[in-house]
């Protein structure tokens, strides 16, 4: 008779024992899960949690029991099913129901459940084994072993991912941020914030970084393969890496500030956003626990900021970790499907009839992983409330100043004061009492905002529309106020605000900024703040989509005009509107307000109001054709041109005027190219062009390039002021004055206006000096990961050779891995085929035929 082998693959055991390896397998895998399930919510509710921990709440420690409960009992799962493929029944029932005992008490019960139920199969198992039985050892499968260097392959591919999306999917406000301080603290400062974005973003409210790392998780684990482990490694190096690249780049940035001292921040670039970096990823977790601390140097407000921090990072490393395993999972179950429709197709009926698809848990596993993969996808639902309508207001008084300055370009201002709002919502009631500033504001790029106060430094870098209230007294106090006018603006104006930030204003008070939703934008903001205005109003007058690509600032509410040396404290509209050059030259000229400013309709005054009066500015020396009665009426001595519309039958104000505007000249200063890749030379140049028939002289150039902020990030040659001289410029002609930058970092720059000094004779004989000045150049540097890799590598030698070191040992590792696993396989195999050949035929011995009495074989007869 041929010897039973001892070594058998776990495929070829009874089916009794391959239901029981697969239902420990379950078991371990569930209990594993479970596992992950709390610690996750550990990590979810980090900042609660820990407080709770320390308080031995109930619920934070039953989180932490029922974690390292699932984690042990999942290790016996592993563990049972080895028993079971070595016919070890006994100590597998033995551990099954230790295991269910534990997962009844400290695992959460599901675990419980389902190591009773192993304990009854192995028990069945037990049942039916007869003492003849063979004593076969069944080995497990060995798991697809994926790729060759699949987990090395997929950690690079996951990280360039990662880099790639951060680098070019920043959003909006870290890459404002990004944009205004990598030119003073270097190229790594870019690294930092796409990094501190990628890694310190929550997921669970930031559905682009809950998409990238379950992306990025698959995407390695799918090209590691094989064992669940590799997927779990790989999302781990991603993780790693990333927080690597942003300690680096802190580094870098640390031993250039200590090298060389803390720089000059210059002022944000146009179209920075104060509102979008404070809504935007990691600021809008960590600025409310700002605005409930009583000081940034609070312990408990260091805590709760490192606990929110740990939670994102945490949630993260878990989003990546347990997508990596999934993606090993469905490779896993990819390759028993795959062998499973093989097996169908050739239809081997051994094959066929012990094996299903029941049989094999990893790919049930994978199959179910894959019906629960969409519900990652969390909605981002956002609601908006109906803009809220009420009738016209109370009387107010109205007024609009028209200045025309030396280079004929209006600059617009329409003040409306003591408005009644009661109608609108806004009831100026006991929480305006000590608001020195209580008002909604659109401004676009309007840099004279409220005068050059602390105040308007503060609105500069608000591009889009907010809510401002600045507050003086008790803090706590004018908090509860403040939220009170904040909740009267949003019912009012039909938009919910968010709380940015609230920060001192040294001794003038608390200034606290509530954003709308930000995708509201000026323009339609400046709709609804229009719509709360007197319908027959000179507001009226103006289109939002007409002044929308020019510089322009509005606000309502409590803002801080002075009318006649009268301070306002009533409601009141402030709007301001930079329009473009209309005039140039002297001569006789026709001035139509309705014409120059755009108007759709003719100015009338609105019977309502208590005053409505425009106001037209023009340069001293200014000579006026048109009636000087009392209505219109024009002042010599100021050149102010008054009109009372409320009490005049004038559709618009007309005159004629000879004023001796500058000539037409143009200057300009352009870089080309306008961005690049960090490391581009741009070429600069100042360009004066005469476009007028008339001749100046005495220009004198000069342009100091850019400001001391950018030296050590930008080259510049020739470097220092670059200046030049011209007797006269001819109609026609133009001139250059050239030079050229090179970028060392990312980011915006901002050079400084070039300005030009000319003289003009007037046809009068009048010699008018002109200065004009150009708007600030812009030039964008761009940097992407490759970027990035090869300036931290030259940036931090000789330290960064020791990043070669995993990029060079883990291919050899890799194949010495692939060589012992191999060897491993090989060494299995000779030993089944040397146990289940059969023993040489040996000639039988002469017996004596049993017994037919007795059955026995003996030849002796049996003793007395």
């Amino acid at each position: 008779m041929a010897q039973v082998p001892p070594y058998q693959a776990l495929k070829e055991a009874p089916r009794e024992i391959r239901q029981a390896a697969a239902v420990a397998q379950i078991c371990g895998s569930v209990s594993r899960a479970l596992g992950i399930l709390f610690s996750t919510i550990i990590i979810a509710t980090l900042p609660t949690w820990f407080i709770g921990l320390l308080a031995y709440q109930p619920i934070p420690i039953a989180l932490v029991v029922l974690t390292v409960g699932c984690a042990i009992v999942g290790g016996k799962g592993s563990r049972i099913r080895e028993r079971i493929a070595s016919r070890e029944f006994e100590k597998a029932r033995s551990a099954s129901l230790s295991a269910a005992i534990l997962g009844f008490i400290i695992a959460g019960v599901v675990p419980g459940i389902l190591f009773i139920y192993l304990y009854t199969r192995v028990g069945n198992v037990e049942v039916k084994r007869r003492p003849d039985d063979p004593k076969t050892i069944y080995l497990l499968p060995h798991p697809s072993e994926g790729l060759f260097l699949g987990r090395y392959v997929g950690w690079a591919a996951a990280y360039l991912l990662v880099l790639y999306v951060g680098y070019t999917q920043l959003p909006t406000g870290l890459r404002g941020i990004s944009d205004w301080l990598s030119p003073v603290l270097g190229v790594h400062f870019n690294t930092l914030i796409v990094a501190v974005y990628l890694i310190f973003t929550n997921p669970l409210t930031y559905p682009p970084v809950l998409t990238l790392w379950i992306t990025a998780g698959l995407l390695g684990g799918l090209i590691a393969g094989g064992k669940v482990g590799r997927g779990f490694m790989v999302g781990l190096a991603v993780f790693l890496s990333t927080l690597g690249a942003m300690g680096l780049a802190a580094l870098s940035i640390f031993r250039g500030v200590t090298s060389g001292g803390m720089p000059n921040i210059p002022p944000p670039p146009p179209g920075f956003s104060l509102i979008a970096a404070a809504t935007g990823p990691v600021a809008s977790d960590l600025l409310p626990l700002f605005l409930q601390a009583s000081s940034p140097t609070d312990p408990a407000f260091i805590q709760s900021v490192t606990l929110t921090l740990a939670r994102n990072a945490g949630l993260i490393f878990a989003i990546v970790t347990i997508s990596g395993r999934a993606a090993s999972l469905v490779w896993l179950g990819s390759i028993d499907l795959a062998k499973y429709v093989f097996v169908l197709i050739r239809g081997k009926p051994g094959l066929k009839e012990n094996r299903n698809i029941v049989d094999r848990p990893v790919l049930k596993t994978a199959v179910v992983l894959l019906m629960l993969l969409p519900l990652f996808a969390i909605p981002h639902i956002s609601t908006t409330l109906p803009p809220f309508q009420a009738p016209v207001p109370g009387p107010y008084e109205q007024r609009l100043d028209v200045a025309l300055g030396m280079l004929g370009a209006p600059n617009m201002s329409l003040q409306m004061t003591n408005l009644d709002l009661s109608s609108k919502g806004l009831v100026q009631d006991n929480n305006y009492a000590g608001a020195n500033v209580a008002a909604f504001i659109v401004d676009n790029n309007d840099s004279q905002a409220f005068g050059s106060g602390q105040q308007s430094q503060v609105l500069q870098i608000i591009s889009q529309p907010a809510l401002v209230t600045v507050y003086s007294g008790d803090p706590k106090t004018t908090a509860a106020e403040s939220a009170a006018v904040e909740a009267q603006f949003s019912q009012a104006l039909g938009v919910p605000f968010t709380t940015i930030f609230s920060l001192p204003m040294g001794g003038q008070g608390t200034a606290t900024i509530y954003a709308p939703n930000p995708e509201l934008s000026n323009h339609d903001a400046l709709t609804k703040l229009m719509g709360l205005l007197p319908s027959q109003s000179f507001s009226s007058l103006i289109n939002p989509a007409n002044v929308q690509n020019m510089k322009y600032f509005a606000a309502i509410g409590v803002v801080p005009i002075t009318v006649n040396g009268v301070q306002i404290t009533g409601f009141s509209f402030d709007m301001n509107v930079q329009f473009p050059r209309q005039y140039y030259k002297g001569g006789v000229h026709q001035l139509d307000l309705k014409t120059l400013l755009g108007f759709p309709n003719s100015i009338i005054g609105d019977p309502a109001a208590n005053v409505s009066a425009i106001t037209m500015s023009f340069q001293t020396g200014t000579i006026l054709y048109s009636p000087r009665c009392c209505n219109p009426l024009y002042n010599n001595a100021t050149s102010t041109y008054y009109l009372n519309v409320t009490s005049s039958s004038r559709p618009d104000f007309v005159a004629n005027f000879n004023y001796p505007f500058a000539p037409d000249i143009v200057i300009q200063k352009i870089s080309t190219p306008a961005s690049g890749p960090v490391g581009t030379t741009h070429i600069v140049v100042v360009t004066i062009q005469n476009l007028d028939n008339v001749t100046v002289s005495n220009l004198n150039i000069t342009d100091v390039e850019t400001s001391p902020n950018y030296a050590k990030t930008l080259q510049i040659s020739p470097s220092g002021a670059q200046a030049m001289q011209a007797a006269i410029l001819t109609p026609g002609n133009s001139l250059t004055l050239s030079y050229t930058v090179t970028t060392v970092s990312s980011g915006v720059y901002v050079l400084s206006p070039a300005t030009v000094n000319f003289l003009w004779t007037a046809p009068n004989s009048t010699k008018i000096t002109y200065s004009v000045a150009t708007d600030p150049a812009e030039i964008t540097s761009l940097a992407g990961p490759i970027t990035q890799f090869t300036r931290t590598f030259t940036d931090f030698q000789p330290y960064s050779y020791l990043l070669l070191i995993p990029l060079l040992l883990t291919p050899i590792i890799e194949t010495y891995r692939l060589v012992r696993r191999r060897a491993q396989r090989k060494k299995e195999k000779e030993m089944q085929s040397f146990y289940s050949t059969p023993p040489p035929t040996q000639q039988p011995s002469a017996v004596k035929p049993p017994d037919p009495a007795t059955g026995s074989t003996n030849n002796n007869p049996p003793s007395s």
